[in-house]
């Protein structure tokens, strides 16, 4: 058998390891990411770079519902509206990807096309808004104002892979499209609607120019302002959606 050797005498092998003492290991790359002939197995899950549209919803007034409940009513009432909204993205084709106390980050594009992506966030928009009046009527007793949502809508170019470390890692979207879908949530509040959608993921679902009311709004951490749609009503997106794919028929 050929010797093993180096060119660089500063590099060594682990072949070459002659340990006088107790050493550990541990693990530099999961088992998924690598297939048994040495190929990446899911480049995805890696690290990679597409198109995703983010869907951002929070649920209003969580805080206000937690002053005269015990922790296990407020808990209880927190699962069932992420549930109801996990539900609605994943009929509507796409994947809850974070929960972050009681909201939620949901992935569309994963899958389908752009254009198939953004149609799909529209409609789980939609559904998350019936869904929700569906669980108000289920606790129209136990609470004394229905649970009101908002929902931010961005789409763009993301960093997708498994964020984290060792055993505690994550599959989900890095980047400033990711962010602006938050920033748009956040903005449900101000503009008094249910639903705030960058002019993009609007344009690319194909939904006609006068289809929403158009606002400019200043995002922070964005030297430009951006153009957004609101919807004071979820639940009329999808006729909107319905409509263009009519016309284009």
């Amino acid at each position: 058998m050929a010797a093993v050797g180096t060119s660089d005498p500063s590099i060594r092998l682990a072949c070459q390891l002659r340990p006088d003492s107790d050493i550990s290991f541990f693990q530099l790359f999961l088992p998924h990411t690598m297939s048994a002939d040495g190929h990446e197995s899911n480049p995805t899950r890696i690290g990679q770079e597409r198109y995703l549209v983010s869907l951002f919803v929070d649920m209003r007034g969580s805080t206000k519902l937690a002053e005269k409940r015990l922790p296990f009513d407020t808990v209880f009432i927190v699962n069932r509206f992420l549930g109801a909204v996990s539900q609605a993205v994943i009929e509507s084709g796409g994947r809850p990807n974070q929960f972050v106390g009681d909201g939620m980050l949901a992935l569309f594009g994963l899958a389908c096309s752009r254009q198939e992506a953004c149609r799909q966030v529209l409609r789980a928009a939609a559904l998350i808004a019936v869904n929700v009046d569906e669980l108000n009527k289920f606790l129209e007793h136990d609470l004394r104002e229905p649970i009101r949502f908002g929902i931010g809508i961005n789409g763009g170019e993301v960093i997708v892979g498994d964020i984290g470390y060792r055993d505690h890692m994550v599959f989900t979207a890095l980047g400033d499209p990711v962010n602006v879908a938050a920033r748009l949530q956040d903005m449900t509040k101000i503009l008094a609607c249910e639903v705030v959608i960058s002019d993009e993921v609007r344009a690319t679902a194909g939904l006609a120019e006068d289809a929403l009311p158009a606002q400019e709004v200043e995002i922070r951490g964005r030297n430009e302002p951006m153009i957004v749609r609101t919807v004071a009503d979820a639940r009329t997106l999808p006729a909107l959606v319905n409509e263009e794919q009519s016309a284009a028929a």
